[in-house]
């Protein structure tokens, strides 16, 4: 009997879970989950930002195994700092909610930015002062439980919201030309790559680009001709036409905004 308590004893106690821990556990998976989201369900985005996400797997992996104070810090900083160092790219998907996939998978990150720093650096101040934190079951009443709660139901609200503006600019997308160009250049937007990406337009002709978006994102094809901004917005799975006429040759360079970070660029060659 003696034996059997000492046993006991001797085994080592697992340390049960925090609120802080899930909440830090759960905004990696949102980070993971925003960024397959914005990419239109493409694996080819984590070639892209699979070496990012390596820290934030690490340190919430150490912090899952053994938790102390720098582990609770390292992990809230290594999921946040995604979203400064991808800032051009992420406020560009924000500022179309027409754009559904890469609005909602930016929503979803600001959640995970939201949870992730400031729970990260409560949990490093309170276990460095030895204060109990609350448990999960407990945790969601508490402040800090109920500011992530609203910020879940913010970041649902504006989801559903860029929707409905998505069924809106489905239902009214539509156009043509007044004229019969006289030359047309194709190119496909597929794999966040405009294809081909150079594009050769015949000067002083009236000429269409046809632009077939095979991404389930939406892209845009942008280009400026003497200080002014042309943008046609691509949908997903559709064929968008217009017509362009240079009176000059030379080069000038088009993109896609939201995903001009990632290289999605091309030159229209006018000769």
């Amino acid at each position: 009997m003696m034996q059997a308590d000492e046993s006991k004893l001797g085994r080592k106690v697992r340390q049960p879970w925090t609120f802080n821990r899930l909440l830090l556990t759960i905004a990696l998976f949102e980070l993971i989950l925003s960024l397959l989201v914005a990419g239109g369900f493409s694996p080819a985005i984590f070639l892209f930002v699979g070496p990012f996400l390596l820290p934030g797997i690490v340190f919430t992996a150490l912090l899952i195994w053994r938790p102390n104070q720098w582990f609770y810090l390292a992990a809230g900083i290594s999921i946040s700092y995604l979203f400064f160092l991808f800032l051009p790219f992420i406020l560009g998907g924000l500022s179309n909610p027409a754009s559904p996939y890469e609005f909602a998978g930016y929503t979803i990150g600001l959640v995970s930015l939201f949870w992730a720093l400031p729970i990260g650096v409560i949990g490093f101040l309170r276990a460095r002062k030895g204060v109990p934190m609350a448990d999960v079951r407990s945790g969601w009443r508490t402040p800090q439980g109920i500011y992530a709660l609203a910020v879940a139901f913010i970041a649902v609200g504006a989801i559903i919201t860029s929707a409905l503006a998505y069924e809106h600019a489905s239902a009214t997308t539509g156009g043509g030309v007044d004229f019969q160009p006289s030359a047309t250049v194709t190119v496909t937007t597929e794999t966040f790559l405009f294809k081909p990406s150079t594009v050769t337009v015949p000067v002083r002709t009236v000429t269409a680009i046809v632009v077939t978006n095979k991404d389930a994102a939406i892209h845009t094809f942008t280009y400026e001709v003497n200080g002014q901004t042309y943008s046609h917005e691509l949908l997903p799975g559709t064929t968008t036409k217009f017509v362009v006429f240079f009176d000059a040759t030379g080069s000038i360079p088009f993109w896609c905004i939201p995903h001009r970070p990632m290289g999605m660029t091309g030159t229209l060659t006018v000769a």
